[in-house]
C-alpha cells in the first residue's frame, strides 16, 4: 500500500512539470530573441537571381545580400570625415554582386528596383555616386515577373567593360595610343 502511495505522488509530480513545461514553454522570454528568416531571397529576388544565373554562371559568381560596406570603404582610419562617410553607407546592401571565378574580383553589384523602396528609385541617391567614385558598376533593373538572360547579360556586359589602356601627349612627351602604337619609334 505504500510503495502504491508513493508511486502515486511521484505521477502526480511528474504530470505537474509536465503539464506545466508544455504550457509554459511559449510563454518565457527567450535568452536570444531571434529568429531565422526561412528564405535568403524574396520572391522577386529569386526570380531575377534565376535569371542572373542564367544570363552569367558560366564566367560568373553571383552573391546576394552583401553588405554595401564589405565591399566599399571610407578612405582613412578615424575621424569625423570616415564616420560621415561610413553612415552613408552603414545599414545598406547590394541585392546581387558579380564576382570573376577566378579570383572573386567584385565585377559589378545589382539593385532591384522596387516600390516599397523609393531611395532606391531615386537619382539622388547617395550609392550610385558612390560606387561611380570608386569605379564599380551599379546596375539597378525594375522587378519584373520574367526577365530575358539575354538583356540582362548585355547590361551587365556593357556596364563591366572597361576602357582601354590610353596614355596621352603631354609636355613635349610622346606616350604611346592604343591607336597609334605600331608607329611608334622608341
Amino acid at each position: 500500500m505504500k510503495w502504491l502511495m508513493i508511486a502515486s505522488i511521484a505521477g502526480l509530480v511528474l504530470m505537474a512539470f509536465l503539464l506545466k513545461w508544455l504550457f509554459w514553454r511559449d510563454k518565457k522570454p527567450s535568452r536570444f530573441p531571434y529568429q531565422k528568416h526561412s528564405v535568403l531571397f524574396s520572391a522577386d529576388e529569386r526570380v531575377f537571381f534565376r535569371a542572373l544565373q542564367d544570363a552569367l554562371a558560366a564566367e560568373y559568381e553571383i552573391f546576394g545580400k552583401i553588405r554595401v560596406c564589405d565591399i566599399i570603404v571610407p578612405k582613412g582610419s578615424s575621424g569625423p570625415r570616415v564616420k560621415s562617410a561610413f553612415s552613408r553607407i552603414e545599414g545598406r546592401h547590394f541585392d546581387f554582386v558579380v564576382c570573376e571565378k577566378k579570383n572573386l574580383a567584385v565585377a559589378c553589384a545589382v539593385q532591384l528596383h522596387d516600390h516599397a523602396a523609393p531611395d532606391r528609385l531615386n537619382d539622388e541617391d547617395p550609392l550610385m555616386a558612390i560606387c561611380e567614385n570608386v569605379g564599380l558598376p551599379l546596375l539597378r533593373f525594375s522587378i519584373k515577373a520574367d526577365y530575358s538572360a539575354v538583356e540582362i547579360r548585355e547590361s551587365l556586359r556593357k556596364a563591366m567593360a572597361r576602357e582601354p589602356f590610353i596614355m596621352v601627349e603631354t609636355g613635349g612627351r610622346k606616350e604611346p595610343r592604343i591607336s597609334n602604337i605600331d608607329d611608334m619609334k622608341f
